[in-house]
């Protein structure tokens, strides 16, 4: 065999490797492998790791007694009284312990009568984490038809009443919604209360029905909320209202005509409604307005749910309108009182009359301009005056704005009403630009 030969193999391979292009790429490309490889071989203090031994310890940790504390810092939550409530279940309802109630109901200096919550009314409880009852308050009717605010509270562990003077703060408030579905349902979901709603329905009366809102309308008003001690306590008047219905837009602002009396105009300062076609008392100026005000008599803060004509003992008091006599009685608070029926859902009251006009009883048929009775000062009343009252489903409504004419606006009047409007309109177009239901207390 030739040896030789078989050593000159390798050296023509590499000769013949070494003068092919491609064999270059090749070698290009296996550097990088030799590299690593290479970096691999000479790492220094390359060991092998030892096996690790594991051991698993279960150990039953005892953990640290559990001690609930809670707050004993006092709050004030509301509740609305819903119909067939009582007041145990309401301070129930609110997170009042069941012995707490028990005991301030057997030791309550509220007399039964006061006791009897009305529905759509709201109370305002204090208590704490605990459910310990340090005090309450709510709007409740006396025999007068007028609403007093009671406020009740624990001093010293003994419970009082409180009737001194309360000072309550008018906020306004604003809510807007989208109608879905029902009306009346979707205004009491946005919680607008019973008596906006009352007075929503009745400043639109004489141009559309509010319970005639389809789904889609919407509905903006900003009212007035009385605050006592920064909670709420009653509802004001309504000052503006926006209703949308079929994309036609309504609108009703409230101008004072004077420090007892005003109506809603639209926005070119039309008046909204027409009222009744006269008084009840002609000529009679109104001594008191409808709203808050501190009672002469009992020294309370009072809802005067109507208005004061003063006017002399035997001045006549006629019928506005036409309607039915419902109630012709004395009573201890409105003395000699007449409430009449009138169409649809409205009924007037005639309080402290010094006597009936002859004939005078339930069921009598009235028209506009009868005579009604005499002013006088009998129930509880401080001097001679009518006391008149306008209701809608028995709800009281402002009658100078609800039922009584409704005077034009002069030129001066339409400038201070344009400047407060346009304040208004700007909190109307706020909540029109807000696509979502909102309700905000300022």
């Amino acid at each position: 065999m030739n040896y030789r030969k078989l050593i000159t193999i390798p050296q023509k391979c590499v000769e013949r490797a070494l003068n092919h292009h491609l064999s270059w790429l090749g070698v290009a490309a296996a550097l990088p492998l030799f590299g690593m490889v290479t970096a691999f071989a000479i790492a220094p203090g390359s060991q092998r790791t030892p096996a690790v031994e594991v051991e698993q310890v279960v150990q039953q940790l005892a953990l640290p007694a559990f001690k609930e504390t809670r707050s004993t810092t006092r709050y004030w939550r509301e509740e609305p009284v819903r119909r067939g409530d009582s007041l145990a279940r309401l301070l129930n309802r609110l997170g009042v312990g069941g012995e707490e109630a028990r005991r301030f109901l057997s030791s309550s200096p509220l007399s039964q009568e006061l006791m009897k919550l009305k529905s759509g009314a709201t109370l305002s409880v204090e208590t704490n984490d605990a459910g310990e009852l340090f005090g309450l308050r709510f709007l409740n009717d006396d025999e007068n038809g007028e609403q007093l605010l009671v406020v009740v509270e624990k001093v010293g562990g003994e419970w009082r009443a409180s009737a001194d003077e309360v000072d309550a703060v008018a906020q306004p408030t604003m809510k807007s919604l989208t109608i879905d579905g029902g009306v009346a349902a979707s205004l009491a979901a946005a919680q607008v209360p019973a008596e906006v709603r009352t007075q929503l329905a009745e400043i639109f009366s004489d141009r559309f029905e509010l319970s005639s809102l389809k789904s889609g309308d919407r509905v903006a008003v900003v009212y007035d909320t009385m605050l006592y001690q920064g909670s709420p306590v009653a509802v004001g008047n309504v000052l503006a209202a926006e209703v949308t219905r079929g994309g036609k837009v309504e609108e009703a602002y409230y101008f004072a005509h004077d420090s007892e009396s005003g109506a809603y105009y639209d926005h070119n300062g039309d008046a909204l409604k027409q009222g009744f076609g006269q008084q009840p008392v002609a000529g009679a100026r109104i001594s008191s307005g409808f709203g808050f005000r501190r009672h002469p008599v009992l020294h309370t803060l009072r809802m005067h749910a109507g208005v004061d004509y003063a006017a002399p003992t035997g001045t006549p008091i006629h019928a506005p309108a036409d309607g039915v006599v419902t109630t012709a009685e004395t009573q201890n608070g409105y003395g000699n009182v007449v409430m009449v029926r009138h169409k649809g859902k409205l009924t007037t009251v005639y309080g402290h009359m010094s006597r009936f006009a002859a004939g005078m009883r339930t069921g009598k048929a009235l028209k506009a301009g009868d005579l009604i009775g005499y002013v006088g000062s009998t129930g509880r009343s401080t001097g001679p005056h009518l006391h008149f009252e306008v209701r809608v489903n028995e709800q009281p409504v402002d009658p100078s704005s609800a039922a009584l004419p409704n005077p034009g606006l002069s030129p001066s009047q339409k400038l201070a009403f344009r400047e407060k409007s346009d304040a208004m309109t700007g909190r109307l177009a706020m909540l029109r630009s807000i696509p979502v239901n909102v309700a905000q207390l300022d």
